[in-house]
Parts: structure tokens; C-alpha cells; sequence
């Protein structure tokens, strides 16, 4: 007994030793505290055309109501023909118009390609100079650029670069502005760079991809124009639930220099109401890191009414917003480097937490081939300087822990002080495999969300699997005497009859289990009044915390050990509900692009309030355990 204290007292001052790299995770995430919103440039110019008011109009509308950035598109031949900065006729539209006219002539119907009207704006016609670099010939007395359709570089629709004249009413109303970037032919992509690069000033500083493809993807000469970019000030965004191919390893040539977006499509997603927009808004500042939101404005429907939709989102989002983050250019994570010796303090105390965890196993020789195990995996992690072996050591922590704390707090008792030091102490095991998870991937690239944590779906399955096998093993007997003896308990349920409840109960068991991993990640179904409930705990409580812990894991803990007081046998049966709790919050700090601190006060509020529902189980129990004693009793009294 005294050598475990003082192996749990290593473990806890090799985790103390470690916190320097926690406390670099902490000052980087407090210390971005800029949000920004973007509009795209081109539903703006949507509004205008389609109602009375001017893009100043728009624009100034937009600034005032919150807006902080809009979106430039590169723009083509095509695009700028349809904001009527130029026109443009294939040499056999052009043959038609001069058809029966005296300048007939005049024009070679053999010469193929693209006839340009010469730009009133001195700066577009400098730009279509400069980038595609026309012939300039004359027709009747008209001036027009010509661009062969043989010229192997550009065509109608060829990115040729960005709007000056909206740089600069962008400019003109104090906004910021970012760049959309695709990916094109090589020298399509050296064009639009140098201009980028003539273009950065302190209005500018991000890249937004565009397309499937980052830009230069599949190109020798990518790293150079990243480079370039890099140089002079750029920055690059990542689109939630949209990873551009090539992203992970632009991510990785920028030392993880990227802004994480979160894009809302009214257009797309035609049941998003404004509250719905402004909600996910919020949310995603304070509890996932992302700093820049790309809103789209209607563009069917009225164009005003539209506007106004676009004013009342920006205007709500400025409300509900913490005064913590303030609205502007987004700041960029300080790197940060996790020292190896940090590393090794918390690998060494994960190997040494793994020996005390096996303590459930009863078998020395088992309990020292799993520590070896884990000791061979921080060996490979230095010598071959691969994540991935640190993520699997994580992965073994995560599932294990939740199970040994369960099995280890599990002291069944009626007193209330008692549950409360075993509830505290299966917290406290729990906290020190979270360190250890934690610890371990820590750095830019786990919370910018490159790198994660492997294996989500283990750590929800594994831990009630064990659970469940402990419960059943001291059901049984299997186990406790040893190989022999437990194979024998085996054979002897195995060669019991199956009755017909218990194909019922296996059905429901089955029903319950598929709904619970439906329900594991952000993809499961939650219903409306789900939803307002959650909202209104986030309103309430900051952050919100996570229902299968305060109202299904602890509190059936709780009732556990409770239970367990009155009949060990039949309340170990709420350890298997019980251990949702302590999986999850594990879980929740596996989500390594989520601030620690708010997964800290989440997971404080849900410990908190879990003891508390917890003893409301208790009462219910309580009071049920009393009926069914009185009709017992009433029941064998009876002739």
C-alpha cells in the first residue's frame, strides 16, 4: 500500500513538472482574441444592382452594423464583362455586328480569338496590360484589345487577377479585405501572386482558398509562390468541414500559420434562420478557436430585405459576443514547442500511471507486459520522432482511465460524505489521465486542428465495455479464482438455457447502444427542444455542459455508490451508465482545437451539477426502494 502512495505521488510531481507546456497551450489560445465577419464583394454588388442603393450605400450599411472584412474573388475576362467593366465578342460575334457595316473590311475574319472593349478605369486598363497583354488594334475607328485564341496562357474565363476599384471603396470605408485563391496553371498562379504580393498592405493579410485545390497543389514551384506569399504578410484560412486538397500540407509549409473559418450559407442551407447563424456564431469563437466567419447574403428574394437579414445578423452577433474578443483582424497562434523533456515527464508518468490502472488485472505478469507495452511505445515515439506513437499512447490512457476510475472509487456506502470523497476521487484519477492526454498532443498543430486525437469512437465503446465485463464478472464469479476456474464459470453460463426476455433485453441493449454512438461527435440527431435547452445553458452558463454527463453519467455514479451501500450486487449494475460521465469528460478534452479553459469550466459545471442531480437519484431511489418494500412485505403477507 505504501508503494503505490508513492507511485501516485511520482505520477502527480512528473505531471507539476510538465505543466510548462500546458501553460504555453494556455497563453497562446488567451492571448487570439480578435473575430472577424466577411462578406463576399460580389453579393454586395448583388444588393445594389438589385435595389436603389449604391455599393457605398451597402458598404457603409454593412460597416456600421459590425462588418469587419469582405472577400475579393480573382476575377476572369467574364467576370469583369459582367460588371460592364469591359465587353468582349469572339471574332465571329464581332464579323456578325459588322456584318452590313463599311467596316466590314477592316476586320480579319481568319484572325481567331477574343476582341476587348478598352476599360474606361486607367487601373483596369493598366491591369489587362500588364497581366494578359493584348494586341491593340482598330476597327472602324474603335479601338479594341485582341487576344488570340492561340495564345496558350488566357481565356475567357482564365483568372486574371483583382478588382482594383473595389480594393478601393473597400479601402474607402475603412474595411478590411481578404483574397479568394484557387488553384490554376502554373504561370495563371505566378501571375495572381506577384499582383497579391504588389497588393498587401496593412488592409489586407489573408488568403482564402477557393475551389477543391490550394493554391500551386501538385506544382514544383508551390512552395515558391507560398513562400512569396509568406513573405509579405499573408496569412491562410481553413474552411470548417471543407479541407481543401493540399491543405494539411500547406498547414505544414506555413508552420501552421492558419485561421480556422466557419462558413454560413443561407443560400444552401435554406432553413438557417438569422438566431440559428448568430448562435453558431458565438458558439464557435469561444469554444473552438475559429476566429473568421464567412456569412453569406440571401441572394434570392428582395435585396433589401435581404440586406437587413445581413444587418440584424451583424448587429446580434456584436451583442451576444463576450467583451473578451474584439472585433478585427484575426491574430495568428504564437508558435509554441512543446521541450522533449517535457514529453518525457509525461510519458514516464503515463507508464507509470498504466502500472497502477493494471492493478485491476490481479496478474503481475500481465500488469508488467501492458507497462512494458506502454514503455516500448515512448521508446519509438524518440526514436522514430513520429506523432502517431504519442496519439496511441493517448488513445490507451483515454480508454483506460475511465474504467479505473470507475472500478477503483467504487466503494459502495448510504453516507453522503463518503460517496462524496469516492465521486471526488474517481474526478481526480480521471484529471490525471486527462493530463496525460493533454500533455502529450500538445502544440500548433493539434490546436489549430491539423493534428487530433485518434480514436474517438474507442474511447465511448471501450470504457462501458469494461464496465460492463467488471459488473458481469462479479455477477458470474468469472475471474475470481483463476483461468481455470473462470473458464468453468464460462462454460457453465454458456450451457444455460436462453430464454426469450433475454433475446428482449439483448434487442434493447442493442437499440440503446446504436442510438449512443449515433449520438458520440456532432453528427447525431438533437431535436428542437434539445437544442433551445442547450442554448439556453450557454447563455446562462458561458459555455454549456455536456448532458450525458450531468444528467446521465454522474448521477447514476452517484447512485452507484449509493446503491452499492444498500446491495452491493445489484447497484454495481448503475456503474455502466455511470462511467458516461467519466468517457466524456475525458472526450472532451480530447477535442484539442477547443480552448482549455472552456474545457475546464465545462467540465467543472458538469462535475458540480452531476453530484447534485446525482443526490436527486438518490431521493427518487429512496423513495421507490421504500414502496417496493412496503408492497413486498404486503405481497408475502398475503395467504
Amino acid at each position: 500500500m505504501l508503494k503505490q502512495k508513492w507511485l501516485w505521488l511520482v505520477v502527480v510531481l512528473l505531471l507539476i513538472g510538465s505543466i510548462p507546456g500546458l501553460i504555453s497551450r494556455w497563453n497562446v489560445e488567451t492571448a487570439s482574441n480578435n473575430y472577424e465577419i466577411i462578406i463576399p464583394y460580389h453579393e454586395i454588388v448583388g444588393v445594389a444592382d438589385n435595389s436603389d442603393l449604391s455599393i457605398d450605400d451597402v458598404l457603409a450599411t454593412l460597416k456600421e452594423a459590425g462588418l469587419t472584412t469582405v472577400s475579393l474573388e480573382v476575377s476572369s475576362l467574364k467576370d469583369m464583362e459582367k460588371q460592364g467593366t469591359i465587353a468582349v465578342y469572339e471574332e465571329h460575334e464581332l464579323a456578325s455586328l459588322l456584318r452590313f457595316t463599311p467596316y466590314i473590311d477592316d476586320f480579319d475574319k481568319d484572325k481567331l480569338g477574343l476582341y476587348i472593349s478598352l476599360p474606361e478605369d486607367p487601373e483596369t486598363d493598366q491591369f489587362l496590360k500588364e497581366t494578359i497583354q493584348p494586341e491593340e488594334v482598330e476597327i472602324g475607328g474603335e479601338r479594341f484589345y485582341f487576344l488570340p485564341k492561340d495564345n496558350g496562357e488566357y481565356f475567357f474565363e482564365t483568372p486574371i487577377g483583382y478588382n482594383g476599384s473595389a480594393t478601393k471603396k473597400i479601402n474607402k470605408h475603412g474595411l478590411l479585405h481578404v483574397f479568394r485563391v484557387g488553384n490554376d496553371e502554373e504561370h495563371v498562379n505566378e501571375t495572381i501572386v506577384n499582383q497579391l504580393v504588389e497588393l498587401k498592405n496593412d488592409s489586407v493579410s489573408g488568403i482564402l482558398g477557393s475551389g477543391e485545390q490550394v493554391i500551386g497543389n501538385g506544382q514544383e514551384k508551390q512552395v515558391e509562390l507560398i513562400q512569396k506569399l509568406q513573405n509579405a504578410g499573408y496569412f491562410f484560412y481553413s474552411i470548417e468541414g471543407n479541407t481543401q486538397k493540399g491543405e494539411d500540407k500547406l498547414a505544414s509549409m506555413t508552420n501552421f500559420d492558419m485561421i480556422r473559418l466557419l462558413s454560413m450559407d443561407v443560400n444552401r442551407e435554406t432553413t438557417l434562420k438569422v438566431g440559428d447563424s448568430v448562435d453558431r456564431t458565438v458558439r464557435a469563437l469561444k469554444e473552438r478557436n475559429i476566429k473568421s466567419f464567412f456569412y453569406h447574403i440571401k441572394t434570392k428574394g428582395d435585396a433589401e430585405e435581404n440586406l437587413n437579414e445581413a444587418v440584424t445578423y451583424l448587429n446580434d452577433v456584436k451583442e451576444k459576443v463576450p467583451s473578451a474578443f474584439t472585433a478585427g483582424t484575426p491574430i495568428l497562434f504564437d508558435k509554441f514547442a512543446i521541450p522533449a523533456w517535457v514529453t518525457a515527464l509525461v510519458l514516464l508518468s503515463g507508464i507509470i500511471f498504466t502500472y497502477l490502472m493494471s492493478e485491476i488485472v490481479k496478474n503481475l505478469k500481465l500488469r508488467l507486459a501492458i507497462t512494458g507495452f506502454m514503455g516500448l511505445i515512448a521508446i519509438a515515439y524518440f526514436a522514430l520522432d513520429s506523432i502517431k506513437f504519442t496519439q496511441a499512447f493517448a488513445l490507451i490512457i483515454a480508454c483506460l482511465v475511465p474504467i479505473y476510475a470507475v472500478i477503483k472509487a467504487s466503494h459502495g456506502s448510504t453516507r453522503i460524505r463518503d460517496i462524496l470523497v469516492q465521486y471526488a476521487k474517481a474526478i481526480g484519477i480521471s484529471l490525471i489521465g486527462i493530463a496525460i492526454v493533454i500533455g502529450l498532443l500538445n502544440g500548433n498543430g493539434f490546436i489549430t486542428g491539423y493534428f487530433e486525437f485518434r480514436g474517438v469512437k474507442l474511447v465511448y465503446i471501450i470504457p462501458i465495455a469494461g464496465i460492463l465485463l467488471y459488473v458481469l464478472s462479479k455477477w458470474t464469479g468469472i475471474g475470481s479464482g483463476g483461468i481455470k476456474s473462470s473458464l468453468n464459470h464460462t462454460f457453465t453460463l454458456l450451457n444455460k438455457e436462453v430464454r426469450y426476455w433475454h433475446l428482449v433485453l439483448f434487442i434493447i441493449v442493442a437499440v440503446i447502444g446504436l442510438f449512443y454512438i449515433s449520438r458520440t461527435g456532432n453528427t447525431g440527431p438533437v431535436s428542437n427542444l434539445e437544442l433551445s435547452f442547450r442554448q439556453l445553458q450557454e447563455d446562462l452558463l458561458y459555455v454549456r455542459p455536456r448532458t450525458k454527463e450531468f444528467l446521465i453519467g454522474f448521477p447514476f455514479f452517484i447512485l452507484a455508490l449509493y446503491a452499492m451501500g444498500v446491495s452491493r450486487k445489484w447497484g454495481m449494475i448503475f456503474l455502466v451508465p455511470g462511467v458516461i460521465g467519466f468517457l466524456s469528460i475525458v472526450n472532451t478534452f480530447t477535442h484539442l482545437h477547443i480552448p482549455i479553459g472552456i474545457s475546464l469550466l465545462r467540465t467543472l459545471y458538469s462535475v458540480v451539477i452531476g453530484f447534485i442531480v446525482g443526490l436527486l437519484f438518490i431521493l427518487i431511489f429512496k423513495i421507490l426502494r421504500h414502496y417496493w418494500q412496503k408492497a413486498k412485505v404486503k405481497w408475502d403477507s398475503t395467504p
